[in-house]
Formats: C-alpha cells, sequence, structure tokens
C-alpha cells in the first residue's frame, strides 16, 4: 500500500514587490505544472488582506511535533575529550539522521496552499504539516477586492518565507495589487505528499458537517483569552479552554488549570440544552492575534468529543475559518473519535451528487431534492467525495464547494487507514467478539482506565489491553502484550490490539450517550458517573454522582479537595437507577449543567 500522492509543482522565483510612494503590488506565482486560475484584483483594505495573508503564512508553517534531538555535536565533544564515544559511532548517528531527517525534509511534505478563484472570490486553504491547524481564507469579490483579470480554476500557491516577507510590506495608506498568475520558469520539484496527511485534512473538513453547539462571542473575548494565555503559562494540567453554555445566557469561558473565568459579551447561547464542552489546542488561538483588530464577530462551532474546534471570524469583506484538532499528528486521536469510512458508495448518485456541486456550491438539502435521495444517502456520498480530495464544506454558508485537491485522481484505498496497524485494528474489530471491553473505570481527575482483551483468531493469538486516557485526552500507563508494544511501547505510535480497543470504546460510547435518554437505553446503564457544576459568582460548586450497580456515591463541593460525600445502597439496581436519574433531573431543575462530555472533548 502506497503512503504517499506524488505531486509535481513548479513555481517561478519570489520577486521583490513594486512599490512606490503611493502604489503597491506584489506577483504571487502559482502552480505551473497545474493549469488554473489568474487574478488581477485591486484590494480595498490592505491592511485587512496583509494580516489575513499573514496569518494564514503562519498558521501554514506552524509545526509543534518533537524534534529529534541530533547529538552529533556532544559525541564530538566527547571524542575530543578522549571519552568512550568512537568516531565509527559519531559518523553512523549523522548519516541516520541526515538519510531520515535531511531527505524527508525535501521530499516529503503538505501540499502546497490550495487556490480557488471563481465569481464569489478567492478562497486560499492551508492544513499545517502537523496536522493539528487547519484554516480557510475567503475574500469576497466586488468588496474585497475588484477584479481587472479573473480566470476561475483551482491551483496551488507558494506561501515560501520570502513572499510573506514581501507581503509584510503592504500599507493600508497605499493602493495594493495583488497578482496571481501561473509560474512560467522555476525549476519543477517532485513532492510526496502522505496520504495520512490527506486523510486527516479530509477528517477535519467532514467533522463540519456534524452537528455540534454553535455560539458567537465578541472579539474582545478572544483578546482576553489570548491576553491570559499570554501572560500566564500553565505548568499542571488540564490545559483547556472549557465553554459553558446555559441557554438563555451568555456564553462563560473557563481557563484551566487556574479556572479562570471570563464571562463572553457576545449574544446569548441559543441552544436547546445546557452543556460544557472542553477544547484543546488553545495556544494555537495565537495565530489569530494579527487579525483581533480587523474582526467584527467570532462565531465558534463545537462538534464533539475528540474532533476539532471551528472559529469563523468575520473580517466584513473576507473571513477566516480556523479549525483546531486538538492534537499534533492525528495517529492516537483521531482514529479514535472520527473514522472516514465511506464504503459501499452508490457510484451513480455519487456522480450525480459531484456534477451538481461543480455547477454551484449547494447544502445538503438542496442536494438531496435534486438528487431525489434522503438525506442520510447523500451525505454519505459527500464525505466520500471529501475523502477523494473533490469537495470541501463552507461552514460559513453550509454549502458544499467543488475543489479537486489535486489535478488527477487519488488513490481512494490508500486513504482508507493512517496506516497497517489502523488497517489491522480495522480487521479485527469486522470480526464480531473478538475484541471485548473488560472494564472502563472513571477514575475522576485523572481521567479514565480502560481494560480489554483482543483475540486475533486467524493468527491464533489473544491479547491483554490497557491504557488511560487522561483529562487531556492522552494516552498513559498503557500496556498491551502485542509483539508491537513490547518491542517500542508507544514510541511507534499505539499497537493495533490498543487501536481496537479505543474505538471499540468510543462507538459504545457514542450508542450509549444515544440511548441513555430512552427507557430501553437506560436499563443497560449499570455503571455510570455524571459530573455536574453550577457557575456562582464567587466560584462553581461541583455535583459527582455514580451508580455502580445497587449503590450511589454523591461527591460535592466548591473544591476538588474539599469534597464532602455520601453512599446509598438500594435492594434492586432498578431501584438505584430510578433515583440515580432522579437525582440528575433534581440537579438540572436547580441550575447545575452537565460536564461529563467535557471530560474528554
Amino acid at each position: 500500500m502506497s503512503q504517499f500522492a506524488e505531486v509535481s509543482v513548479r513555481y517561478d522565483a519570489p520577486v521583490a514587490a513594486e512599490q512606490s510612494d503611493d502604489t503597491f503590488r506584489l506577483r504571487l506565482p502559482t502552480d505551473g505544472m497545474r493549469a488554473g486560475s489568474r487574478l488581477i484584483a485591486e484590494v480595498a483594505r490592505p491592511g485587512v488582506a496583509r494580516d489575513a495573508l499573514l496569518t494564514l503564512g503562519e498558521i501554514l508553517h506552524s509545526d509543534l511535533r518533537r524534534k529529534p534531538n541530533d547529538r552529533a555535536d556532544y559525541l564530538q565533544y566527547l571524542l575530543a575529550q578522549g571519552k568512550r564515544a568512537t568516531k565509527e559511532l559519531w559518523e553512523a548517528q549523522k548519516s541516520f539522521l541526515d538519510e531520515k531527517y535531511g531527505k524527508a525534509e525535501t521530499d516529503e511534505g503538505p501540499l502546497d496552499p490550495i487556490v480557488k478563484v471563481d465569481e464569489s472570490g478567492l478562497s486560499i486553504e492551508v492544513f499545517s504539516a502537523d496536522e493539528s491547524s487547519y484554516a480557510r481564507l475567503h475574500f469576497k469579490s466586488g468588496e474585497a477586492f475588484t477584479a481587472t483579470d479573473l480566470s476561475p480554476g483551482v491551483t496551488h500557491l507558494d506561501l515560501s518565507p520570502a513572499l510573506l516577507t514581501s507581503l509584510a510590506q503592504m500599507r493600508s495608506y497605499r493602493a495594493a495589487t495583488l497578482e496571481l498568475s501561473r509560474s512560467e520558469g522555476g525549476e519543477a520539484r517532485d513532492v510526496k505528499v502522505p496520504y495520512r496527511w490527506i486523510r486527516a485534512l479530509s477528517q477535519v473538513q467532514a467533522a463540519s458537517t456534524l452537528p455540534g453547539h454553535e455560539f458567537e462571542i465578541a472579539p474582545v473575548d478572544l483578546y482576553n483569552v489570548l491576553l491570559t494565555l499570554r501572560m500566564q503559562k500553565a505548568k499542571t494540567s488540564p490545559r483547556a479552554l472549557r465553554y459553558e453554555l446555559v441557554p438563555g445566557s451568555q456564553p462563560r469561558i473557563v481557563l484551566e488549570p487556574w479556572d479562570r473565568v471570563i464571562d463572553a459579551t457576545g449574544p446569548t447561547y441559543e441552544g436547546s440544552a445546557p452543556a460544557v464542552v472542553r477544547t484543546w489546542g488553545r495556544r494555537r488561538l495565537s495565530a489569530l492575534s494579527r487579525l483581533l483588530p480587523h474582526v467584527v464577530s467570532v462565531k465558534v462551532r463545537l462538534v464533539g468529543a475528540g474532533l476539532p474546534a471551528y472559529y469563523v471570524l468575520d473580517l466584513g469583506d473576507a473571513t477566516l475559518t480556523l479549525a483546531l484538532s486538538g492534537w499534533t499528528d492525528s495517529g492516537w486521536a483521531g482514529i479514535s473519535t472520527f473514522d472516514l469510512q465511506v464504503d459501499g458508495v452508490d457510484d451513480v448518485l455519487a456522480q450525480k451528487v459531484l456534477s451538481l456541486i461543480t455547477e454551484g456550491p449547494q447544502s445538503l438539502d438542496q442536494l438531496a431534492e435534486s438528487a431525489g435521495r434522503d438525506r442520510g444517502a447523500v451525505r454519505h456520498v459527500i464525505l466520500s467525495l471529501m475523502q477523494r480530495g473533490l469537495v470541501f464544506h463552507d461552514l460559513t454558508s453550509r454549502r458544499f464547494v467543488h475543489r479537486p485537491l489535486f489535478a488527477q485522481p487519488l488513490d481512494v484505498d490508500a486513504l482508507r487507514f493512517r496506516d497497517e496497524r489502523e488497517a489491522q485494528a480495522h480487521q479485527l474489530l469486522a470480526v464480531e467478539g473478538q475484541v471485548r471491553l473488560t472494564k472502563v473505570h472513571d477514575l475522576g481527575g485523572e481521567g479514565t482506565r480502560i481494560e480489554g482483551e483482543v483475540e486475533d483468531r486467524a493468527a491464533h493469538r489473544n491479547y491483554t489491553t490497557s491504557f488511560t486516557i487522561d483529562r487531556e485526552g492522552r494516552t498513559v500507563n498503557a500496556s498491551c502484550t502485542s509483539p508491537h508494544f513490547r518491542r517500542s511501547g508507544l514510541r511507534e505510535g499505539p499497537s493495533a490490539p490498543m487501536i481496537a480497543l479505543r474505538l471499540l470504546y468510543a462507538k459504545e460510547r457514542a450508542e450509549l450517550m444515544r440511548l441513555r435518554d430512552t427507557p430501553e437505553g437506560r436499563a443497560l446503564i449499570r455503571a455510570e458517573t455524571r459530573t455536574l457544576i453550577r457557575r456562582e459568582t464567587d466560584g462553581s460548586t461541583t455535583y459527582r454522582v455514580s451508580l455502580d450497580e445497587r449503590t450511589i456515591t454523591v461527591r460535592w463541593g466548591r473544591r476538588p479537595d474539599e469534597m464532602r460525600m455520601s453512599r446509598a445502597f438500594f435492594g434492586t439496581e432498578e431501584e438505584a437507577r430510578e433515583d440515580y436519574f432522579a437525582r440528575l433531573a433534581q440537579c438540572a431543575r436547580k441550575g447545575f449543567i452537565d460536564a461529563s462530555a467535557a471530560e474528554m472533548v
């Protein structure tokens, strides 16, 4: 199975901007190997366009993955001191680093920014190399710019550091013109784009189609968050940004671990039920600092546990959509929470849906009506088109837009799984009864302990697997009897049995959440813990209720280290379950909101 999509690109060398006292003109070279769009535009607000493009460049070049340490200089020092470090060892390590990381740096990398030009405006998409940040910038035609030459199409853009340096010279007091044109010279180079990266991009975009919590905050609220994070550094976990949402009230933003509350000043939350959502990757929001003076409003969309958080910044004549996945390299968090599996697609319906989207952006309801099929079937097809890189979801308009990532079709089979271990995990899950959860233990502030057994009947092997998911979604205290884990632990990623067990846990947890509001679903609940909080002027009160067969344990208090506790025993499980849900309903009437789902977001 191939791991890369090979792409040939060619760009002209960046040229300095043409400047005078009153004018500024900069050429942005696009891919010469791909026949695509052309645009010459007079920018309405040069300062906004400059800051938006520089923000896009910062997100593109961000990479928070751990870098390997090069100890070659230290080994050379040891040699000079006569220590026991041979020259052969030093040369071997240097050669290894050059081969593994030097070549990878030149030959492997993410796809260059994707540019789409049409009558509605200019759209530029970027996805960071560490798979943690996605951004789409859209300039509205006729408002953000006036086009003197426009040819619609899709191509790639070279947002190199040299070009960003020239772009930073744009000033608001000078008339500015930007030119996007196909490169005529330059040297062609081949780039190996990892299929893992492409799949992560599809997951981030497809997750935006899921139902979620939506609300609006003012730019000053986001400024207060960034200011606090800049002034303080968290030394303990959880390092999260928690949103407390109560219908009819303005959202509250809580910065952990300090429990500092920022009362949002935007509109009230219009959701149907109260919710507490914890998100990660908050420091990546600092990339938006440059744009805050131009922002009119900020819309936030939170779609679920372990899934990306979306921020849509309204700039008046432009919009910037930022998606933060909460992890770097989605290998462990992504596979366990949102899987882009779209087998059994109707090819006839897929071709019809694609032709409709090619004619112009379409909403899901419009596509279902035009195709004469139900929403579920059409959405399944759209996910397939997203996986193939042909369509993306415009979160601002809730419409699907045609935008091919590559000039040539992708190998769909290579996009199904992130790597061989993930494929093996799905094969294990495909046979009923091979993967079993034996214990799920809520550890409170420490996270959730998951234990299970995996039987590989084809290989005649049995594995015992366990791990803890802490409050930040990280895997700690893992163990597995598989050869992969015994050889390398988690250094090379989770083993296939661990992936299968976590996928099963996520699936059963989602099914339980779906059924828990029905009598049939509640009858299946034998053990569960719910955490509820009530925000008050001088702090918050936490109420934690645990059901364990015929026992109910209640802990409550204002501080985690000063919680009071009571325990009740019942004659039957049905009586305990009835009392458990009655307590939850009583807390809801008293103004408590359920924060249990926030533990894993």
